[in-house]
């Protein structure tokens, strides 16, 4: 049968749904410093879901981030927070997963680029692979344009890791940046991520998508948001504005992730507002036409 690396679901907006009454800008690590139980819960639902490849909860935990919530002296703790919760629900579950790193967007989500350079860029993100160095593999995530995913490439190849490299695509199918698709792969190719992928867009995108991508790289993969929009959070809104879309249930996004695998993704899962309950019905599906691995064991 053939292989495929099942990734968890949207963490962060998990947790965020689940926390009693905590907002900020640092969206899920704050939940975490707080209420770590929460984020415990979420992880272990997870991997009894299915997931073999669970992420860190380090998303926002960016030095850029925390040094303008004037927590930037926390940087290390909360990453080593982020694998005590982590362990803690693998050790509950008592099954074999793979822990990914997390590399998001240095400054926030749904930006252009930030106006650095790839040398600053690549520092930073230097710091988050030495910070989650005890984790079997590293996603890139969420990137729009190929200046920082270039830079956070840099970083993760040098670590010696499995990792994947994700883009998100506007509706038009091409990166914030107004970069193409083809453009972005061949911006990272050079780097030899394991599997380069399209998150956090809507599940449509990334299966008009996904026939192109599996002809520019050899592994590739999705793993779509079920926002009603995202336009909030890019102007400069909190994740506390975005809503889900109801007409992604676990059936119609279990439908969108096989057309994929269709057309040749060998990595998939959820991005924000895909719960345990959307990733336990694509496991079940994906159950008897093929093998479930962790992301470290897809060809390098």
């Amino acid at each position: 049968m053939r292989s495929v690396a099942l990734l968890d679901g949207g963490l962060g907006q998990e947790i965020y749904r689940r926390a009693r009454e905590v907002s900020s800008p640092l969206w899920s690590v704050a939940v975490m410093l707080e209420q770590p139980e929460v984020v415990t819960s979420v992880h272990e639902d997870f991997i009894r879901a299915g997931a073999r490849t669970l992420s860190l909860n380090t998303y926002a935990a960016t030095p850029t981030r925390l040094r303008e919530q004037g927590m930037l002296d926390r940087l290390e703790a909360i990453h080593q927070q982020a694998f005590h919760v982590l362990e803690k629900a693998i050790k509950a579950a008592g099954v074999d997963v793979d822990i990914a790193g997390c590399l998001g967007p240095l400054v926030g989500s749904y930006q252009v680029q930030p106006d650095r350079s790839f040398e600053d860029l690549k520092a930073e993100y230097d710091t988050l692979a030495r910070l989650q160095s005890r984790a079997d593999v590293l996603l890139i995530e969420t990137m729009t344009n190929t200046l920082e995913a270039k830079a956070a490439c840099a970083a993760a190849q040098a670590s010696g890791k499995p990792y994947g490299v994700a883009f998100r695509l506007e509706d038009n199918g091409t990166l914030k940046s107004g970069e193409s698709l083809a453009e972005a792969v061949a911006a990272v190719a050079p780097y030899t991520p394991t599997a380069v992928m399209l998150n956090c867009c809507d599940p449509e995108v990334v299966t008009a998508a996904m026939p192109e991508l599996a002809g520019l790289y050899p592994h590739v993969g999705g793993y779509a948001n079920a926002f009603t929009s995202v336009e909030a959070m890019a102007s400069g809104g909190s994740v506390d504005a975005l809503e889900a879309r109801p007409d992604v249930s676990p059936v119609s996004y279990t439908r969108e992730v096989r057309q994929w695998l269709a057309d040749g993704a060998t990595v998939v899962g959820g991005c924000c507002e895909i719960t345990p309950t959307h990733i336990q019905h694509l496991a079940d599906s994906l159950a008897y036409e093929f093998t479930v691995v962790r992301f470290s064991q897809l060809p390098r």
